[in-house]
């Protein structure tokens, strides 16, 4: 029997997961899961948290749903979101973060209207590499990838994705915190920096 093989593809809010994602699945003819519409159609959203402006996620109920799915897979897949990590880890190929400079990033969540809050909280959490460490975390850092979005073209990105799913290279990291913190510029981003 044929073992299914997962791409994982995390990231902040802004980065491109959705758009990268969908472009992913056609390029390699892959089916795309979106964590965020599983939770829904799932029932696995458990509050909503206002002051964060986001649902909160019932996490064992994911995870559930996400195990009922694969059994019922048996082609590769790629599956996109911010829950990447709940993931089962023996079925996942490989993990790519996208990840996007500060200063672009601001630009794309002010575009979506986020509140000047919710752009400083996902800011943080990029410059931090949140999304990076917790894929490593839970995947082993071997298997977690990096793709800079900041300037690329979502063709640029796919080839990029696609290179980087073949390749035996160590994964590139990508550290914004020690960049800002030599430009002098980390307090513009990071409360009490």
């Amino acid at each position: 029997m044929r073992i299914m093989n997962i791409v994982l593809l995390g990231g902040t809010p802004g980065t491109g997961k959705t758009e990268v994602a969908s472009a992913l699945g056609k390029e390699l003819k892959r089916e795309v899961i979106s964590l965020g519409t599983l939770a829904k159609e799932s029932k696995c959203i458990s509050a909503y948290d206002d002051a964060r402006d986001t649902n909160v996620i019932d996490e064992d109920c994911l995870v559930e749903a996400i195990l009922s799915l694969l059994e019922k897979l048996e082609d590769d897949i790629i599956i996109e979101g911010h829950y990447i990590d709940l993931v089962p880890s023996s079925k996942v190929e490989r993990v790519i973060i996208l990840r996007t400079h500060p200063d672009d990033l601001k630009e794309r969540l002010i575009s979506r209207s986020y509140s000047e809050e919710k752009v400083n909280e996902n800011l943080e959490s990029e410059i931090f590499g949140v999304c990076q460490l917790d894929a490593i975390d839970a995947f082993a850092e071997e298997r977690v990838y990096e793709i800079d979005t900041s300037k690329n073209t979502l063709e640029e990105s796919i080839e990029e994705i696609v290179e980087t799913l073949t390749s035996s290279d160590p994964p590139i990291r990508y550290d914004w915190m020690s960049e800002l913190e030599e430009e002098g510029r980390l307090h513009d981003f990071v409360s009490g920096a």
